[in-house]
């Protein structure tokens, strides 16, 4: 699963907290959604750097006061978003920032007022903290929540996600129908399993469970609190596996990245001739 890593900017109006700078999205699948504005880090450079840069560029402004305090960890269906914000105030002498050619629409919107508006997925924890913060309490608040990075990951390693319906798809036409879903009598409750079989299939994401394909990175930000969680991440996956080939169970671990359009033919015929070798009793 590729990390994007970007950066971007909560341009506060004439240094006042309460109305921030929104911009629409005019192109791709999201577009219609809002989002801040912002773009990709290049080579080299940091999220500093890029905040000003992309804005300079995005919107013909430049910006003072830049106030690193929020960290955006969020999985997209095909790609997990890394991408950290900033607060800054337009520079007096930078004028009214410049619609790009890219955005919809662009407006100045009151922070109690975010919530009318229909924000890329990523963004919506970010908008619910602006919203629900006074002036005096924004940063503050903010911060914490960066910090906290425990209560971000809940939740994120959800039922039914694209990786596993494709390879239940995948399972299904090739006549292996029957299996059961996140199989609590099996270690390490298996996204898909065969009990009759004994094969449990692990559908990993590259990102959460350090794919030794891809090679994920890690955030840059709070590194010993995200190399403990990976590492946590990485012994319980393979406790489980340990013990269901204890158990004489055929264990299977699926990444992400091998189920891509060019690689998933190749992965899921060696997994189903891995699960009809699996003869029943």
């Amino acid at each position: 699963m590729k990390t994007v890593r970007v950066s971007a900017g909560i341009i506060c109006r004439n240094g006042d907290h309460d109305e921030v700078l929104a911009v629409q999205r005019g192109y791709g699948d999201m577009e219609g959604l809002w989002e801040f504005p912002g773009g990709k880090i290049e080579r080299g450079e940091s999220a500093e750097d890029a905040c000003k840069r992309e804005l300079a560029e995005e919107l013909q402004v430049s910006i003072t006061n830049l106030r690193d305090f929020y960290t955006v960890e969020y999985d997209y269906p095909d790609f997990h978003l890394s991408m950290e914000c900033f607060f800054c105030e337009l520079d007096e002498v930078s004028g009214e920032p410049k619609r790009s050619d890219r955005q919809m629409d662009m407006r100045w919107v009151r922070r109690s007022s975010l919530a009318t508006l229909t924000w890329m997925p990523a963004d919506e924890g970010l908008v619910d903290a602006l919203a629900s913060t006074s002036d005096a309490e924004a940063e503050q608040a903010l911060v914490k929540r960066r910090h906290d990075s425990r209560h971000s990951m809940q939740g994120n390693r959800g039922k039914n996600t694209k990786p596993e319906l494709l390879v239940r798809q995948r399972l299904r036409e090739a006549g292996l129908p029957g299996y059961r879903l996140q199989w609590k009598k099996a270690p390490g409750k298996p996204d898909i399993a065969f009990p009759g079989r004994k094969v449990a299939i692990f559908v990993n994401g590259c990102f959460w469970h350090r794919c030794p394909h891809c090679n994920p990175s890690v955030p840059k930000r709070n590194t010993e609190f995200w190399e403990a969680k990976f590492r946590r991440n990485v012994e319980r996956d393979a406790r489980a596996i340990a013990e269901l080939r204890e158990m004489g169970w055929t264990a299977i671990t699926i990444w992400e990245c091998e189920l891509k359009r060019d690689r998933i033919d190749e992965t899921m015929a060696k997994v189903i001739d891995q699960v009809r070798a699996a003869q029943r009793p």
